[in-house]
């Protein structure tokens, strides 16, 4: 049906449908008024607070970035936006001369006065055994040069000498009940080794026996003044005379070597 066929309501009937609607509004107004008369109140409204000023800025999240950095770190460089430190793409030179700076921070720390020797037993945290292995082949090579014959047999004897007497004194310090870790007292008894290199090496120079066996006496006395609290402190006290002696012992023997040698 289109709006020109529709037939308008009488105005009668119109007046009967308006009367009906207003009928219907009086009889639902009390029953509405009634029904909001016994709903609680309702709870305030929060109000937003409004500033005159801009709010100050939140604080900085510098120990999250932290413990997320190390979560990374530590997981091998999983998690963050970085690839993790490794030594495997650096340069052979800056290798080197971070192990040559260590090298001599370690031996700074074990030959030299310092105020790290008080505590021996945390003062070699970052131990190496470059170091050691340097000054073994060092004065091994000092011997078998004055050596008047068989000079690679002098090498080898002085080499096995040094390495295998360096490995049974840390076994002997560990056994005892030494709280050193096996390889960093290991790394102690090398780099003790350093004055008696010393030793050889000026003794080259001279060919005088009371001049060398002054030198001899001095750096023998100082392999032994360098070596003393790192050992001592690293076993009881019950044990120290059996774990500091045989160390002596050693340093001793290498001292009559390099006197004997000409």
């Amino acid at each position: 049906m289109t709006d020109s066929e529709r037939i308008p309501l009488h105005f009668s009937s119109q007046s009967d449908i308006d009367e009906i609607e207003d009928l219907l509004h009086i009889s639902v107004e009390p029953v509405r008024q009634a029904a909001d008369a016994g709903k609680p109140p309702s709870p305030p409204r929060a109000t937003i607070p409004v500033f005159s000023s801009p709010p100050p800025p939140p604080p900085p999240l510098r120990s999250v970035e932290a413990s997320t950095s190390g979560a990374s770190s530590s997981a091998g460089g999983l998690i963050g936006f970085g690839p993790a430190h490794t030594t495997l793409t650096e340069p052979v030179w800056a290798t080197l001369k971070r192990d040559l700076l260590q090298v001599v921070s370690n031996l700074r720390i074990v030959v030299f006065p310092n105020p790290y020797r008080k505590d021996a037993g945390r003062a070699l945290r970052d131990w190496d055994l470059w170091g050691p292995f340097f000054f073994i082949i060092f004065l091994a090579f000092i011997l078998s040069y004055n050596a008047s014959a068989d000079r690679p047999k002098v090498f080898a004897v002085v080499f096995a000498v040094l390495s295998a007497g360096a490995i049974v004194l840390t076994l002997n310090v560990v056994l005892l009940g030494g709280s050193i870790i096996f390889l960093q007292s290991l790394s102690v008894l090398g780099y003790c080794l350093f004055p008696l290199a010393i030793g050889a090496s000026v003794c080259m120079a001279k060919d005088d026996k009371i001049f060398r066996s002054i030198v001899v006496l001095a750096t023998v006395t100082w392999s032994s003044w360098a070596v003393y609290p790192f050992v001592s402190t690293a076993v009881p006290p019950s044990r120290k005379a059996l774990a500091v002696y045989p160390v002596l012992l050693l340093y001793v023997s290498m001292g009559f070597l390099v006197l004997a040698n000409n």
